[in-house]
């Protein structure tokens, strides 16, 4: 004769069904997602869609994007959106916080909050941003890709141009290129600052170092004179960014920054060549340091700033060196000062490399007034810190649960069963009255 069950054993059968129940059917509330995808009317919007077959299921979602970009801190932005429906939607609107230029790469995902706790995490999915208002040509070497649409022959000549001023980089200065460079040569000016919300009326061109993009207005007819010379000036100095990237506050002076670029272009064209000319005949140079900031804003102050630059640079590599040159850079990426930089590396403060530079060309020694007397701490008023931020609560999304979290109902069944099991295991053995 069979001896029957205990009543624990039936009891832990009965609650083992039914959390196996809830278990299948807490997974099967996991909705089917039926389109995600990230829709680009350049240069104003990204719209983010998500469509699901049932969102009932779903308690709060996020949004987590980000671009594809040099950064020394790397956040992803993410965005609580509202769950009010089968169709989740985000707009991110560009002329709120400024465009990424064409030719950078967006990455997205979405993250689901289901009722249970559980966390959906959707596969992360990319958008090129183009501007398709023309229809873009390509020509590559070397690491450098330029892209047209007006003029047979302007990408071709550009192109190189900018392969040109890379070899000027390499073999007389010893910098390489570290990634590659994309130009977006655009046939007008206009259609050029078109593509870029803020830009000044004035720019026939713009540097996004973080995403190695260059844009310029170039007329065909203008490309072969102006526009070789000023891609070689911008490649430099976005291969010089890339090669001196400092993330822990590096700066090059200004007269290094814009003199290297102009060696770049090639020999000086008639305007530098006078500007020096007309320098050393009245030895109306600017003190060096005053070029360690920005340029003047008048057009001959700025354009002799400029010739000097290019002069002081010019004699830096043919007095000491493309090796001096390099750790130059390097040494102010490292957060050196202009003056510790140029110790470490020439054993000269800018004073005195202005004056070595000044002997180069024949002219006598600036008159350097004596360095004023330090302030001290205690001739500097104490001034009151401003308010400490305020902290701001992290979004539910933000907050849940890891995926890999069992839900609620799942952690009750498995942690409830342990004291039934055990009874169901030592149950057996008692007789019935």
């Amino acid at each position: 004769m069979t001896k029957p069950h205990s009543p624990f054993t039936i009891l832990f059968l009965l609650i083992t069904a039914y959390c196996l129940l809830i278990t299948s059917s807490v997974h099967a509330q996991s909705p089917a997602i039926t389109r995600n995808d990230a829709i680009l009317d350049f240069p104003d919007t990204v719209t983010f869609t998500l469509q699901l077959d049932d969102a009932s299921s779903i308690r709060s979602a996020a949004l987590i994007y980000d671009l594809a970009q040099f950064t020394c801190l790397d956040v992803p932005s993410r965005v609580p959106v509202a769950v009010t429906g089968d169709l989740i939607e985000w707009q991110w609107v560009m002329t709120r916080s400024g465009n990424p230029p064409p030719g950078a790469e967006l990455w997205w995902q979405w993250e689901l909050i289901t009722n249970s706790g559980e966390t959906i995490t959707t596969p992360r999915q990319t958008l090129a941003f183009a501007d398709g208002r023309f229809n873009w040509q390509v020509v590559s070497a070397d690491g450098i890709h330029v892209h047209w649409y007006k003029g047979d022959e302007v990408g071709p000549i550009l192109l190189d141009a900018a392969v040109s001023g890379l070899q000027t980089l390499e073999n007389d200065m010893g910098i390489e290129l570290q990634s590659d460079v994309h130009f977006y040569i655009y046939g007008t000016s206009q259609d050029m600052r078109d593509a870029v919300l803020y830009i000044q009326d004035w720019a026939g061109g713009v540097a996004f170092n973080e995403y190695n993009i260059i844009l310029m207005g170039v007329p065909p007819d203008i490309a072969e004179s102006w526009g070789t010379g000023t891609v070689r000036h911008e490649l430099a100095h976005l291969v010089l960014g890339q090669f001196g990237q400092s993330c822990i506050g590096g700066h090059r002076p200004t007269w290094l920054e814009e003199g290297l670029a102009m060696v770049v272009e090639g020999d000086p064209d008639s305007q530098t060549t006078s500007d020096l000319q007309n320098g050393i005949k009245n030895d109306s140079f600017a003190p060096l340091r005053s070029l360690n900031g920005a340029f003047p804003a008048h057009d001959s102050a700025a354009s002799m700033a400029y010739s000097q630059s290019y002069s002081v640079v010019k004699f830096l590599l043919d007095t000491y060196g493309q090796k001096a040159l390099q750790t130059f850079i390097l040494t102010l990426a490292n957060g050196e000062g202009y003056d510790e930089a140029l110790t470490a590396v020439y054993h000269l403060n800018t004073d005195q490399l202005e004056n070595n530079w000044r002997a180069s060309l024949g002219l006598p020694p600036r008159q350097i007034p004596p360095t004023p007397t330090p302030l001290s701490a205690a001739q500097i008023p104490t001034i009151a810190p401003p308010a400490l931020p305020q902290s701001v609560p992290t979004p539910p999304s933000a907050a849940a649960s890891p995926s890999n979290t069992p839900s609620p109902s799942t952690s009750t069944c498995n942690l409830g069963l342990i004291p039934l099991l055990l009874l169901s295991i030592f149950g057996w053995r008692w007789k019935r009255p």
